[in-house]
């Protein structure tokens, strides 16, 4: 039977192992944080989907000069990009960091929350090239898009098979590589359900001569189903756009090309 001076006899190596224990996770923590983010990029795979060049400071708080996604044989320069680490966020158990994009023209910045089990995107507003929708979706990369996005997202919580919030994307003065008239302005939507198993998409028509409508929804772990219909103007002006919709597919009845949103 053991005794109170047994007890506490016993205590004092077990307090000494768990502070052992912790001075070392911080010192890894601090090897970490001063850890070129030039070394860690090396180590990325050269086939990997983002390739990113001219790198410097820590992962806590660097930049990358030229990022660059990568699908088949295509690319897109997405600009350059700035991290910041939020150290408070370490008390609620995640990894928060402020990111900034900016190419161009087009600036997006936010707060990215690493979680055990999933992301959060917070208060990410700003553009980018519309460039990036062909890169997401594949009927719409037939289109060649140009113009602007305004994104609009104040939370978002990405988890492996659930999803809340919301966001907006604008698409404004937009452009066809292969129409030489303009399209017009459109919104998209994004609002999970309650339960997190999925998000409604709806697009509508702002203001435009091609009218581009659908919904769908966005499914974690599969990515977004769904329809999109492309209607051109009724007058004079609808041969400018029936060509290349016609690489599309063929119309309905009412002259409407319908498309299926699917992964790329």
């Amino acid at each position: 039977m053991k005794t109170a001076d047994n007890i506490q006899s016993v205590q004092p190596p077990r307090l000494r192992g768990k502070l052992i224990l912790a001075g070392v996770l911080f010192y890894l923590l601090f090897l970490l944080m001063q850890m070129p983010v030039s070394w860690l990029i090396a180590q990325l795979p050269s086939d990997s989907p983002a390739q990113l060049r001219q790198a410097s400071g820590t992962p806590w708080n660097g930049s990358v000069r030229q990022v660059t996604w990568k699908v088949d044989n295509e690319q897109l320069e997405l600009g350059h990009l700035t991290w910041r680490w939020i150290p408070s966020e370490l008390l609620d158990g995640r990894i928060g960091l402020r990111i900034g994009l900016a190419s161009n023209n087009h600036k997006l910045s936010g707060t990215l929350l690493i979680a055990e089990d999933g992301l959060q995107l917070k208060g990410f507003q700003g553009s980018l090239e519309a460039t990036i929708l062909g890169f997401v979706s594949r009927p719409l990369s037939l289109l060649q898009p140009k113009g602007s996005l305004e994104l609009d997202i104040a939370s978002l919580n990405l988890k492996r098979n659930r999803v809340h919030g919301a966001a907006r994307l604008d698409w404004l003065n937009a452009r066809s590589g292969l129409i030489g008239a303009p399209l017009g302005n459109y919104r998209a939507e994004l609002t999970a359900n309650p339960d997190g198993r999925r998000a409604r998409i709806n697009i509508h028509t702002r203001q435009g001569a091609l009218a581009i409508n659908g919904d769908g929804d966005f499914i974690p772990g599969k990515g977004v189903e769904g329809k999109l219909s492309l209607t051109p103007p009724q007058d004079d002006s609808r041969q400018l756009y029936t060509p290349v919709l016609n690489l599309l597919g063929r119309p309905n009845a009412n002259g409407t090309w319908i498309l299926a949103l699917t992964p790329k």
